[in-house]
């Protein structure tokens, strides 16, 4: 007897080019269409496609609370006995949970990719509000899903703490072997120290900007940041005015030419849950300085065994970090040596069978 498929709903309201994007691609991308039908939902125009045939509904509203009218009417409307409906970060689970959870047939499944302290970080006492009204919401709501998941232990740990329910853990899948051997070479006159990231507030690349700036030999950085975002010329200006040798690269999906350059990655960024661009510079066997926001660092890093760690926003200490990769490579590479041991937790294919069986337990 031929199986029923399965209909998946995938809601990611604002696509972009990113880690969260990448690795839902990823996740879609693996599954059999024999046995699922799935369905992208988003407030805007998708700007990337998969290798699935999968359809693509730009739900037209102006903000995720709105969408849910809509979302709720697909639901009812769609025949498929068993529904799955897979949701993304905390301003949007939580509408999720409140408005599908009493709908029969359908299965939520939240998944997170930054760590609560997201909510602790505030640009204004607007967001300020906003933020722990979430984190309310959360505590209340969270444990009325069916399945949460986390994209790191901390994460996940913390999360269920926080409100009392068991959260999985799926890794990035982005660990797919190494990809250059670890360069031993002293370094050249000039030094490239690479960032991967949105150009945001999260990303902090202020702190990465005023350890260069207070360098005694400065002169031997170029700094190069691949992404693009609101502080794009806030950074430009400062970089500027500090006589910083900075290039910016914002329209480029190809990172393998940024990595085979690098002499050293740093991430300088607020929180996270896992940033798929330090396991990517790890594959690449670059040393790598980073931030300890959480999460996802300490694994990455194996607290500090795969490289250095410095407290968030603490560009002195980085400063020192980074003087002391131009002084002593060596003790540097000696840490980059570790990622043999520890990257397969990241690997692409164990990440996406964890995946494709908790789908199946939901079915």
């Amino acid at each position: 007897m031929k199986k029923k498929k399965t209909k998946i709903f995938f809601f990611n309201p604002y696509p972009a080019v990113g880690g969260v994007d990448t690795v839902l691609k990823k996740f879609i991308n693996s599954l059999d269409l024999r046995y699922y039908n799935i369905e992208y939902l988003t407030l805007r125009k998708c700007n990337y496609k998969f290798n699935k045939n999968i359809t693509f509904t730009n739900l037209k509203k102006n903000s995720v609370l709105l969408s849910y009218f809509e979302i709720i009417r697909l639901l009812l409307k769609n025949k498929n006995e068993k529904k799955i409906f897979f949701s993304v970060q905390y301003f949007t689970n939580i509408w999720t949970v409140l408005f599908l959870k009493k709908i029969k047939q359908v299965k939520i499944f939240l998944y997170e990719v930054n760590h609560l302290d997201e909510l602790s970080n505030y640009k204004n006492p607007k967001e300020f509000i906003k933020k722990n009204i979430i984190k309310f919401l959360i505590k209340t709501l969270y444990t009325r899903a069916d399945l949460i998941v986390g994209n790191s232990e901390e994460l996940s740990k913390d999360l269920s703490k926080y409100i009392k329910k068991k959260v999985l853990t799926i890794y990035n899948p982005c660990f797919y072997g190494f990809k250059k051997k670890i360069n031993e070479n002293k370094l050249a006159e000039k030094i490239n120290i690479l960032n991967v990231a949105r150009l945001d507030f999260q990303k902090d690349h202020y702190t990465l900007l005023k350890a260069i700036s207070i360098l005694k030999n400065k002169n031997r950085i170029k700094l190069i940041l691949v992404g693009r975002g609101e502080y794009f010329d806030k950074i430009k200006n400062f970089a500027t005015r500090n006589q910083i040798n900075l290039k910016i690269i914002q329209y480029q999906t190809n990172l393998k030419q940024f990595y085979l350059k690098a002499d050293l990655y740093i991430s300088t960024s607020l929180y996270e849950g896992l940033p798929t661009t330090m396991v990517e510079a790890a594959s690449y066997n670059i040393p790598i300085i980073s931030s300890n926001f959480r999460s996802g660092s300490k694994e990455i890093l194996n607290n500090g065994k795969n490289g250095h760690i410095f407290k968030v926003k603490d560009y002195v200490y980085l400063a020192y970090l980074i003087t002391k990769f131009i002084d002593d490579k060596k003790s540097f590479v000696k840490k980059t040596k570790n990622f043999r041991y520890s990257l397969k937790k990241f690997s692409h294919k164990e990440n996406i069978q964890t995946f494709k069986s908790l789908l199946n337990k939901l079915t």
